[in-house]
Formats: C-alpha cells, structure tokens, sequence
C-alpha cells in the first residue's frame, strides 16, 4: 500500500474533501485529511447527507467536522491530534468505518498542538508516541501510520523511528525538518536515507516541496533517498494538479476543477478564500488572490473563473438542509442566551478595524464617559471561524460572521454595538455616519 506512492498530506483548512477530490483527480495515489483533534471528532455528529452524498460528522454549530464520500473513502487517511491513547482508540473506531486508514500527527509545531501535548510535543516523550500507536494497532482494523519531524540529531531521529516501527504501524512518514525549521530550509536528504537503513516498514519522505515541479520530481526523491512513497503539502497547494503525468496542468485549469468540487460539496466561504490564497499563476489580467478573495459572496468568487452558471445551477437543484437546520438550532440558542447584533460589514469597515483608534476603543470610552461599568469582551470559534461577545452590565450582546480571528470578532461585536447604539466612528468608511447625541464621546476624531 505504501510502495511507490504519490501522496497528498494533511494541510489544515486547505486538506478539505474538494482539495482532496481535486488531487485525486490528477492522479494522486493516496491523500491525508487536515488534521481534526481527537476531542472534537468524539463530540461531532455523525449524519448521512443524502443531498450531497457525503458522510458529515458535525459540529455541534453546523461546522463540519470532516466530509467525506465514497469517492474517496479507500483512498483518505484521517489524521488526528492526540495525546491520549484512550482517546485516540475511541475516535478511531468511531471514523475507520470511512476511511482507508488512521494517521497521528506528530510533527506539526504550532503552538495549540504543543500546549495540548500533540504534535511536535510527543518526539521528547518515546513511551507516549508507542502507547498511543501500540493501541491505535491493537484496536483497528485499517492501516495505522503516523508522521514526525526530524530529531536535532541524527542518531535520535533513527532511535525515535526503530521505537516508532516496533509497535507495528504499517508506514512512517518523516518530515525531513526539525520542529523548528522552517519551510524556506532545504529538506534534509541524509537523515531519510539513514532511517531507511535502519527500519524495514515503508518510509515516506515529506518536506520536499522546494524540489518538485512535477512528478518526475517526485520519482527522483525517493530514489536519491530510499524512501518507498513521497508526501507532498506546499508543492500541491501551489498547483494541485502536480500528481500529473508527466507534467502538471495549468494552475488555472486545476482551480476550476478544485472550484467545481467546491460547488459540488458545499465548500465554506473561508475554507474557498483561504485555500485560494496560495495558487500561484491562477488570476488573470495582473488580479492578486486577495483582489479576487475580498469578494464577501462566494458566487462572484466562482464568477471571476467562468463557473458562475455551474454554481447557479448546482444551487438551484439541492441545498445542503442538514447543516443549515445545525446552523438553525445554532443560532436559536445563540438568540436564547444572547441579544445577536445585526450589521453588515463590508470589506472596507473590516479593513479599518486595523486603524490606530478602533471600535473596542471608541465603546470603551464611551462607556466610562456614560456611567456603565467596565465591559467584558471574549470569542467563541468553529472550525476557526469566531464569534465576538460583549457583556455591558447585565446584557451580553453576540456578533456572528465570518470572522478568522479574536480581534476581528472583538472589533466587530464591538462595531454593532456603537451602530445599534448611534455612538459616532468618524474613524470608518461606514457610508454614513451616526451621532451619539449630547454625551461627551471622545469618538468626533
């Protein structure tokens, strides 16, 4: 399963079931989903969405936990994070029945992996990494591998790998960087090589993405290193028609089949936006990526590559009613428990928010000029999508949006309330501006 394999590995928020699908599409061998944390997937639901012919397990929101279908269900590895072996035997008997295989990720380096004792965290504990894997082998019946970065040596690395492959997984891949290194260093070759040497299960090289072009690329690092499959992240994001033979089809060609997948499963507006982000040489007529991403409906996006009548057409025939009755309940329990704030924000009223005096500011001040008592500010978030709640005395307001961060969450619940409450922000291009009437706001700017 793992000899001569052309692989796509797990990418968070760009690893979803159309970037998946595309890469398959063009010829990839196997593909690894974006990463989902053990907790999460035991708190999901599972659905069948008969209208999109996928298997959802979703959020308790609406957001969707992983998608996939049958399309690809003898082809995708799921990746966790987790630093539990109980855990982990739990989610991976609640997913196996919908996948080729189970993957542990222990290599990824950001901060919410190593605080959670995930990731790049579990290379400094060896007898953790084998409970875990030990376990995962014992109760599954698919394939269990699992993906690591490089040790500051290489006698640590290859000492790490031989504990890694007694516990009976069937592949390892190794990402040829340290958990420190960052992606714009080479890949180191020798360290694969000597891992190799040394194990008998399938190495799969990871890392490369500097070197590869095409898939010839591909075929000439596993055999420089010995390794029996390659794993590619950046090199497909940048075209994920790489896996093609012998040369990989225009970068705007493979966005529209992404797009067209895009459509087809329902793809959210900030999974589309962020994805696009890095497709190199897809715009025409000198337009960048956030030229074309700033758009807020997700139509004129499909628009702007000729797939504007594809999306009509697909919409015009079946909604996706499971998650939009999640998204219901979703915001009928926000509306019991919270005032929902209702206004729109446009690109440039979200732009401004980086100004030197913003909205949290501006309320902030006029609180205290008014007599309320200091505020409370905090976020919630869903698939890495934020909503921003204040609490002024003893009403709690809730702002909803596609917001990819706290501050911006902040900034905007913070917005409504100045709108709802007529406190002036001459700081913004809101369109029109509206008073705070005679209190002594310092907001006139």
């Amino acid at each position: 399963m793992f000899t001569g394999k052309y692989i796509l590995s797990p990418m968070v928020r760009v690893g979803g079931l159309p970037f998946r699908l595309t890469c398959l599409h063009y010829g990839a061998d196997l593909v690894y989903a974006e990463e989902v944390i053990a907790h999460r997937l035991l708190k999901s639901t599972k659905v069948i969405n008969e209208t999109l012919g996928t298997v959802d397990f979703l959020d308790e929101d609406g957001g969707v936990c992983f998608r996939t279908t049958s399309e690809e269900s003898d082809k995708v590895f799921f990746q966790m994070g987790v630093s539990d072996p109980e855990v982990a035997a739990q989610a991976a008997l609640m997913i196996e029945p919908h996948v080729a295989g189970i993957d542990v990720n222990m290599g990824c380096p950001k901060d919410y992996s190593i605080k959670g004792n995930m990731g790049a965290a579990l290379l400094s504990q060896p007898d953790l990494i084998k409970k875990i894997l030990c376990k995962l082998v014992s109760v599954c019946s698919k394939p269990v591998t699992c993906k690591i970065r490089i040790l500051k040596t290489e006698e640590a690395t290859v000492a790490l790998c031989k504990e890694i492959a007694s516990t009976g997984v069937a592949a390892l891949t190794v990402h040829g960087r340290t958990r420190y290194t960052r992606s714009s260093h080479a890949c180191n070759y020798d360290i694969i090589k000597a891992i190799k040497a040394e194990i008998t299960i399938p190495v799969i090289l990871n890392g490369a993405s500097l070197d590869i072009t095409n898939k010839g690329d591909m075929t000439g690092l596993m055999k420089e290193t010995g390794a029996d499959s390659i794993m590619v992240a950046r090199a497909a994001w940048y075209n994920p028609s790489i896996f093609r033979d012998p040369e990989p089809a225009p970068v705007r060609e493979a966005v529209q089949t992404f797009m067209r997948y895009c459509i087809d499963y329902n793809c959210s507006l900030h999974i589309l936006k962020y994805t696009m982000g890095k497709f190199r040489g897809a715009f025409k007529d000198g337009a960048t990526s956030l030229e074309v991403t700033r758009h807020i409906e997700a139509k004129l996006i499909y628009q702007y590559f000729g797939l504007g009548d594809y999306y009509d057409e697909v919409k015009s025939r079946r909604s996706d009613n499971i998650q939009e009755e999640f998204q219901r309940n979703k915001r009928q329990k926000l509306g019991q428990d919270y005032k929902i704030l209702e206004e729109e924000l446009t690109p440039p009223i979200l732009q401004s928010f980086r100004s030197k005096i913003a909205p949290k500011q501006i309320l902030n001040q006029w609180l205290e000029i008014n007599g309320f008592t200091k505020p409370t500010f905090w976020t919630t978030d869903s698939n890495r999508i934020f909503t921003g709640f204040l609490k002024i005395d003893n009403d709690t307001f809730a702002m909803e949006g596609n917001f990819k961060n706290k501050k911006t969450a902040i900034q905007a619940v913070s917005y409504a309330y100045c709108m709802k409450q007529n406190i002036e922000l001459r700081h913004y291009k809101t369109g029109s501006r509206t008073k705070c009437g005679d209190c002594k706001c310092k907001s006139e700017g």
